[in-house]
């Protein structure tokens, strides 16, 4: 059942205000409702008196509302495949920080924005996050909860967190490590359709594709590859190249390709992700949990209090109209204003 929130309820408290202008109108109608029976005059219409401080108290409610910020919170049923995963590897070792100038977002940046990407692609499977250097390391293992997925991958994932081997080259990183995949839980057990997506500017350590191949398909799981690595990209600190860095390998992907492995370049992104749509396939799907949804309406209750507003601002010939100056007219001839009664 859907049910009211506020991001600040303390703000809520100036609404109270709201009832300032109602105790001094509520005063005045009193002293002004004995000085009549004295002078044996009739009573006014009541709303002819009340508009203004009702229209004021709901301004300053309305303003102490939406300055609490309410938003309607709801739940949706959340339905996840139960027969697939995937687990996205992001290469973080320190050749992930090239880029093509100072201003240009980095290899690991974008391998990070294309892993947002198939997430949004593929909201029904469970995806897992892990980190490759000259190891092979979980963040996240395989999940239906896009909370933590995105979580993951805007706090925890980063270039060299956590580090590689302190006996390794720290500028490059080996797919060596991949094949413990098919020997470690990176995937849930009974899950028939395993797929790898590996994110990495692919300047690798020379090792045996095919052999990695063939364990990572024989435990089931099917790798997909995506370079992201352009020609010329250097590594920037401080708006100045590093110059012990330079970008290597630009035939990786050949060599990929030659052995087999299903291999994409930085330009090939959505063909990358038809692929890994097509070994995902289709499936079953069952409920998992709930997720939370918030709908903010602090913008609506603030452009409700335009209604009281205009009401404050209209001149009394405007309102005389609508009978909120009647009285006035009552009691010209009388002498008496019917502001003071």
């Amino acid at each position: 059942m859907p049910s009211v929130a506020f991001a600040e309820p303390y703000a809520a408290f100036g609404a109270l205000a709201a009832a300032v202008p109602l105790a001094v109108a509520g005063s005045r109608l009193l002293a002004a409702q004995r000085v009549r029976r004295e002078l044996g005059l009739p009573d006014p219409a009541l709303h002819a008196r009340l508009v203004r401080p009702v229209a004021l108290a709901c301004l300053l409610g309305l303003l102490g509302l939406a300055a609490a910020q309410p938003a309607i919170r709801s739940q949706h049923e959340r339905r996840a495949r139960t027969d697939a995963e995937i687990t996205v590897v992001l290469d973080s070792s320190r050749s992930m920080l090239a880029s093509a100038d100072a201003g240009s977002r980095t290899r690991f940046e974008r391998a990070v924005a294309f892993a947002h990407r198939l997430h949004t692609a593929l909201p029904d499977v469970p995806i897992g996050i892990s980190s490759l250097t000259n190891r092979l390391l979980p963040y996240l293992f395989p999940t239906s909860d896009g909370r933590a997925y995105d979580l993951v991958l805007g706090e925890a994932a980063g270039v060299e967190r956590p580090p590689p081997a302190l006996t390794a080259d720290r500028w490059v990183t080996t797919f060596e490590p991949l094949a413990e995949a098919s020997l470690r839980r990176f995937f849930s057990p009974g899950v028939r359709t395993r797929v790898l997506v590996v994110l990495s500017d692919a300047e690798t350590r020379a090792f045996d594709a095919g052999d990695v191949l063939r364990r990572l398909r024989r435990a089931g799981a099917e790798p997909v590859v995506v370079r992201f690595w352009q020609p010329g990209e250097r590594i920037f600190r401080r708006g100045r190249p590093v110059g012990s860095y330079r970008a290597v390998q630009p035939g990786e992907l050949m060599t990929l390709r030659a052995a087999g492995w299903p291999a994409f370049g930085e330009n090939e992104l959505g063909a990358a992700l038809d692929r890994i749509e097509a070994s995902i396939g289709s499936g079953p799907t069952a409920a998992v949990g709930y997720d939370p949804g918030e709908t903010s309406v602090a913008a609506f209750v603030a452009l409700a209090a335009f209604a009281p507003l205009l009401v404050l601002l209209a001149p009394p010939g405007v309102t005389s109209g609508l009978g909120f100056s009647r009285p006035m007219r009552r009691y010209a001839s009388s002498g008496i204003a019917s502001s003071d009664l």
